[in-house]
């Protein structure tokens, strides 16, 4: 005789509710916050699109920025002061993170309670 037992853990529904919310919390501020760092498009990209306009939450804790040039953007050497913004970055969301994590981080906080 074989014997299937299935366990699911729903979970206290309030809580998973409340975590919801503080991420969301955390994924638009993070957006947010990383705005002010996120480079004006170099010259070739022009016409391209925004960079700032392409970030996406595609699934929460999953910020995307959908622009082609992003990635070459975020990781290379391009002299981001030239471009137009003088506070932008390389690697902005780490900058971000350094600079706002303590903020977020009660920001979040405040949505658990």
């Amino acid at each position: 005789m074989i014997l299937n037992v299935n366990l699911k853990w729903q979970g206290d529904p309030f809580r998973k509710a409340k975590f919801a919310r503080a991420q969301r919390y955390i994924d638009e501020t993070c957006v947010e916050k990383m705005e002010k760092y996120v480079p004006v498009a170099p010259p070739f990209f022009e016409k391209s699109g925004s960079l700032r306009d392409s970030a996406k939450i595609s699934e929460p804790g999953h910020i995307v920025y959908t622009a082609d040039f992003a990635p070459n953007t975020y990781y290379g050497t391009y002299k981001h002061k030239k471009s137009g913004n003088p506070d932008a970055k390389r690697l902005w969301f780490e900058v971000m993170k350094t600079k706002h994590k303590d903020e977020i981080l009660k920001g979040a906080a405040k949505k658990l309670t």
